[in-house]
């Protein structure tokens, strides 16, 4: 199955705007601000919609208006509403295993204890890919998990997920395929933002 639409997990609301579980609805944004495209609220499926076109092929940008928790039930709606497959959708989440704004790409497997894609596999299945967004790991062991996603982002890693070369893996899934664009992304040095494959 190709790639159709592109699914930012985080928070609604603008207390959890900057926050740490919100990347990937961040660097969602700043796609579709680099292609000159605009959210709107559909009510149909209670999401933030923009359309855009990468690498010369069309792609849906959605995001959910509810909670990570409830990431699952947000992504059913968006791909009933869309008529895509959940195996045509790549879901944008936050990840403490890698430094922030450093990608990797996976598809199945476990959701690493992470809510949001705990929630997905629950109501839609694993077969989506993943666009693993790095928020850096907690600076202390013994700190609560959800205290820490849900903490505010530094300058510095804000910065590092908006310069995130989210458009260039999803574009490299687009024309290259899912495995070429692994074996790009998940490299421990990674593509200069706009290089092609």
């Amino acid at each position: 199955m190709s790639l159709k639409i592109a699914i930012g997990l985080g928070n609604s609301g603008e207390k959890y705007a900057r926050t740490r579980h919100n990347a990937g609805v961040i660097a969602l944004g700043e796609l579709a601000r680099a292609c000159g495209a605009g959210f709107s609220r559909s009510k149909y499926c209670s999401a933030y919609l923009a359309k855009i076109t990468l690498r010369s092929k069309p792609l849906v940008l959605a995001v959910a208006d509810g909670y990570m928790n409830e990431s699952g039930s947000g992504a059913a709606k968006i791909l009933s509403f869309c008529g895509f497959d959940i195996s045509e959708a790549a879901v944008l989440h936050d990840d403490i295993n890698l430094e922030a704004g450093r990608i990797k790409l996976s598809r199945g497997g476990s959701p690493g204890g992470h809510n949001g894609v705990a929630d997905i596999i629950d109501k839609c299945s694993n077969a989506f890919m993943r666009v693993r967004l790095g928020i850096g790991a907690k600076p202390d062991k013994r700190m609560d998990l959800a205290d820490y996603v849900l903490g505010g982002l530094s300058d510095s890693d804000l910065q590092a997920i908006k310069s995130a070369d989210v458009g260039g893996a999803l574009g490299a899934i687009l024309t290259s395929g899912f495995e070429a664009a692994q074996n790009v992304y998940n490299r421990k040095s990674q593509p200069p933002s706009g290089e092609t494959i």
